[in-house]
């Protein structure tokens, strides 16, 4: 099994380029997402959201990175912060999908590659104790359940996205029941 610390340690994180430039500075700043210590998670998420998701733009370093964020998700030493990752890996989907009526997106295309992937790690936040982990996995899992290869997975999916209508809002809750309704047709 791939550790957080080995996806660190093994890419070649100074060929990779990011929002700024060069990645190579990028391990020091995704470490933290493991600690979940305050201060450091919030820098870690914000490299997150400007170094590899900037305005919806993707960069060679950006599927690395959400390879780490998933190692980390499914990783039993995380404690906090997985709502936050959750919701970034969401966000990530969406722009690869954006991406996706575009020629010569490399980026974006192994992104989209790789979403079946990390779809286990967003599913093992389902029942969650936490109903913000829980909310944010679901609208991940939403986002990416409609992308080939996860075909399989919506029917488990399901009773998990239209559990606890209470927690989402009426425009998301339509969303939700349209999609299920959608995959049982």
């Amino acid at each position: 099994m791939t550790t957080p610390e080995d996806i660190l340690a093994t890419t070649a994180w100074g060929d990779l380029e990011d929002a700024y430039g060069s990645a190579e500075d990028l391990p020091g700043l995704l470490q933290p997402l493991l600690n979940g210590e305050t201060a450091d998670f919030a820098a870690a998420m914000h490299a997150l959201t400007w170094n590899l998701t900037h305005q919806g733009n993707l960069y060679s370093a950006t599927l690395p990175a959400a390879r780490y964020v998933v190692a980390v998700l499914t990783d039993p030493r995380t404690k906090a912060g997985k709502a936050a990752m959750l919701s970034w890996l969401n966000v990530l989907v969406g722009s690869a999908v954006e991406f996706e009526e575009f020629d010569n997106e490399p980026d974006a295309d192994a992104v989209r590659e790789a979403i079946p992937s990390f779809y286990p790690a967003v599913a093992a936040n389902f029942e969650h104790t936490n109903p913000m982990v829980r909310v944010a996995a679901r609208r991940a899992a939403l986002t990416m359940l409609d992308r080939p290869g996860l075909e399989h997975e919506r029917a488990a999916a399901a009773p998990h996205l239209l559990a606890e209508p209470e927690l989402l809002t009426d425009s998301e809750q339509g969303v939700v029941r349209a999609a299920v309704a959608g995959w049982e047709a």
